[in-house]
C-alpha cells in the first residue's frame, strides 16, 4: 500500500496542502464517510514518521478492528479517498481562479431563471473585468461567457433587438481564439526547434495575415502583440535583422511592461526572450552570452523563474552553465544550492547532480565532477547530450585521450541513429564531434611538433570551426584552439 498511488500523492503533498485536503475530507459537505476520514488519518500518521508503516493488512486492522482481512473492503475505502483526492485538487484549482467562480453564478443564475442574480453577478463582473490591468486568453474567455449569459438573457426574457452583447461576444471570442492559437503555434514552433517533431497550424498563416492587416485593431491589446512578436522571432527564415528588431521588442516588454502582464505572460514573454539567446549563442553569437546572463539574473529579481513554485530543470542547467562560463563562480554555486529544492522532485537529483558537476568542472575539480556525473541518469535525450559533453571536456581537461576518442565515437552513432533529435541538430553536433576529435589528435600529437607547427595547426582548426555555421558548442571548440570570441588571445 505504501507505494500504491494514492499514497504517492498525499505524500507528494506540501504540509499546507495535507492540512488542507485532511479539512476537506472531513467537511461533511463534501465527505460524510467515516471509514474514508479514518484511513487519511493514518496514512497522514505514518508519513510523519521516518520509516510508515502502511502495509495492507496493518491498515485494514485499524481500519476494521476485529474483522478478518479483506482486501477489497480495504480497496473500495481507499479508491474513494482517492476520489476526494481528485475532487480537491479541481476545487483547489477554481478557489485559485480569479474569475471562475462569478462567472458560473451568471451562467447558473440563467439556467435556473434567477434573473435578480444574473444582473446582480454580471454587473460585478463586468466591473471586474473592466479594472483589470491585463487580457490574456482566460479574459476573453470568461468575457465571451459573461456576454453570451447576459446577452441570451435579453434575447428571451427582455429586448430582442439589443445587439451589444452578442456584438461583444462574438469580439471576445475571436479575442480569445486569436490568444490561444498564437501561443501554443509560438510553444509549438520552440518545440519543433528542439526535438523532431511537426505541427500542422492550420489557419495560422490567415491569422497572421488578418493581425498584420489590422494592426491598428490589435496594437493596444497587450497579449496579441506580444505572441505575435515571439512568433515571428523563433523564425530562422527572416532576416537577421528583423530577428534582432523582434528580440529588441521582447526585451522591451519585458523592462517597461512586465507588470502589467499577467502570470501566464510574464513567463512566456521572458521565456522566449531568454529561448532567442540561448539559439543565438547556439549559432556561435558569443555576444548573447552575457546578454542571456542579464535575463537570467532579472528574471530570478523578479521571480519570473518560477512556475507554479518551482523552477525548471533546463532553466536550472542554462543558468549554471552560462554562470560559469561567465566565471561567476560564487554567485552560480549559491544559485545551484538555493534553487535546488524547488527543481521538480522526480528530476531534482538528477539535475542536481549533473549542474554541480558542471560547477565542479569549472572550478578544475575534475574528479569531483567524473564522481557526481557517474550519479547522473540519462533519462531522456538532453540529458544524453548535455552529460556527455561535460564528460567530454572533463576527459580533455584530464588529458585522457582514449576516453575522449571513446566517447566522441560513442557519442556520434548515438546522435546519427536518434529519431528525436532534428537534422537540424544532428547537422550541429556531428559538426562538434568532427572538430572535436580533430582538436584531441592535435593536442595528443603536440610533443612531436614544435609550438609554431601546433599553433598553426590550431588556427586552421579554429579558422574551419569559425566559417562552419551550424557547430554546437562552437565557443568552447574555440577556446580550446586558443581563440575567444572570434579574436587570437
Amino acid at each position: 500500500m505504501d507505494s500504491s498511488r494514492l499514497v504517492r500523492y498525499i505524500q507528494e503533498f506540501t504540509p499546507k496542502e495535507r492540512d488542507k485536503f485532511q479539512q476537506f475530507v472531513i467537511s461533511p459537505y463534501f465527505n460524510q464517510h467515516e471509514k474514508t476520514i479514518k484511513l487519511l488519518e493514518i496514512i497522514l500518521a505514518e508519513l510523519n514518521r521516518t520509516k510508515p508503516r502502511l502495509n495492507k493488512v496493518s491498515v485494514h486492522n485499524r481500519l476494521f478492528p476485529g474483522e478478518n482481512y479483506d482486501e477489497q473492503h480495504l480497496h473500495n475505502v481507499m479508491s474513494y479517498l482517492k476520489k476526494l483526492y481528485y475532487r480537491f485538487v479541481a476545487y483547489s484549482h477554481f478557489e485559485e481562479s480569479q474569475l471562475e467562480e462569478d462567472v458560473i453564478t451568471v451562467e447558473a443564475a440563467l439556467e435556473n431563471n434567477k434573473f435578480d442574480v444574473l444582473k446582480n453577478r454580471g454587473k460585478q463582473l463586468e466591473k471586474r473585468l473592466k479594472q483589470m490591468e491585463y487580457r490574456d486568453s482566460d479574459y476573453y474567455l470568461t468575457d465571451f461567457r459573461l456576454n453570451r449569459a447576459m446577452g441570451y438573457f435579453h434575447a428571451n426574457f427582455e429586448d430582442r433587438s439589443k445587439t451589444t452583447y452578442f456584438n461583444k461576444m462574438l469580439d471576445a471570442l475571436d479575442n480569445y481564439y486569436i490568444v490561444e492559437k498564437l501561443r501554443h503555434a509560438c510553444h509549438l514552433t520552440a518545440n519543433m526547434m528542439i526535438y523532431n517533431t511537426q505541427y500542422d497550424f492550420e489557419f495560422l498563416e490567415v491569422l497572421l495575415k488578418h493581425i498584420e492587416n489590422n494592426w491598428d485593431k490589435y496594437e493596444s491589446d497587450k497579449a496579441i502583440p506580444l505572441y505575435y512578436t515571439i512568433y515571428h522571432s523563433l523564425h530562422d527564415d527572416i532576416k537577421e535583422e528583423h530577428l534582432l528588431e523582434n528580440y529588441q521588442r521582447l526585451k522591451s516588454m519585458l523592462e517597461e511592461n512586465v507588470a502589467s502582464l499577467g502570470r501566464v505572460q510574464q513567463g512566456d514573454l521572458y521565456s522566449f526572450a531568454s529561448g532567442f539567446c540561448v539559439r543565438q549563442i547556439n549559432l556561435g553569437h558569443d555576444e548573447f552570452r552575457r546578454e542571456l546572463f542579464l535575463l537570467y539574473k532579472y528574471g530570478i529579481e523578479f521571480n519570473l523563474m518560477l512556475e507554479n513554485g518551482m523552477i525548471s530543470e533546463w532553466n536550472f542547467k542554462n543558468i549554471t552553465a552560462l554562470g560559469c562560463s561567465l566565471k561567476e563562480y560564487e554567485w552560480t554555486e549559491t544559485f545551484i544550492q538555493t534553487y535546488k529544492e524547488m527543481l521538480p522532485a522526480h528530476r531534482r537529483e538528477n539535475a542536481y547532480n549533473y549542474n554541480l558537476a558542471h560547477l565542479y568542472y569549472y572550478t578544475k575539480r575534475y574528479q569531483d565532477a567524473l564522481s557526481v556525473l557517474l550519479l547522473v541518469q540519462y533519462i531522456d535525450v538532453k540529458y544524453h547530450l548535455n552529460a556527455s559533453f561535460l564528460l567530454l571536456r572533463t576527459y580533455f581537461a584530464l588529458k585522457d585521450t582514449e576516453a575522449l576518442l571513446s566517447l566522441i565515437d560513442t557519442l556520434r552513432i548515438y546522435v546519427m541513429r536518434n529519431r528525436k533529435i532534428t537534422t537540424d541538430l544532428k547537422r550541429g553536433y556531428t559538426n562538434f564531434l568532427r572538430f572535436a576529435k580533430k582538436l584531441v589528435l592535435i593536442r595528443h600529437q603536440a610533443p612531436a611538433y614544435s609550438r609554431q607547427t601546433v599553433e598553426e595547426k590550431l588556427q586552421a582548426l579554429a579558422q574551419k570551426i569559425e566559417d562552419t555555421t551550424n557547430v554546437i558548442n562552437k565557443y568552447w571548440l574555440l577556446e580550446e584552439c586558443g581563440i575567444e570570441t572570434g579574436l587570437m588571445v
